[in-house]
């Protein structure tokens, strides 16, 4: 079983980190700021990462202290990567992040800084509430992305 959820762990972030190189791989005349409406909405990418990173979350907590303290590399550059991107959808569509927004994110920034620092049960416990508040950035974005 744990081997099954490292493997599902390392494809899900192979996958995200694919479908980034697909994103970067965009013409240098082509940006997402003139793309017409239905190509935005396509290009959220924001929001296309939600999924993988519900699903990353669910087995990162899943984790034992010790697999997951090996997994934090993968994870702290798919947490930045999924909040740069849903920070991009939200230059795209002009908006911007009120007081809410940005102290949450500078939450998860901050235990994106301090998490591979912990370890055993203070790492499981602070990955628990970084997951949280992770869902609830998602929730937020997907919120202010169907106005």
């Amino acid at each position: 079983m744990r081997i099954s959820r490292v493997l599902l762990a390392t494809t899900m972030v192979a996958a995200v980190g694919c479908s980034r190189k697909a994103a970067d791989a965009r013409p240098a005349n082509q940006s997402s700021d003139t793309m017409s409406p239905m190509g935005s909405q396509m290009a959220m990418q924001g929001m296309q990462r939600m999924p993988a990173m519900n699903v990353h979350l669910d087995s990162m907590t899943a984790m034992p202290p010790a697999q997951m303290a090996s997994a934090m590399a993968a994870h702290e550059d798919l947490a930045s990567r999924t909040m740069d991107a849903m920070g991009g959808d939200m230059r795209m569509m002009n908006m911007k992040p009120d007081a809410a927004w940005t102290a949450l994110s500078d939450s998860l920034r901050q235990d994106l800084a301090e998490l591979s620092a912990l370890s055993g049960n203070a790492l499981k416990t602070r990955m628990e509430a970084h997951a949280g508040r992770m869902r609830r950035m998602m929730a937020m974005h997907e919120g202010m992305m169907k106005m």
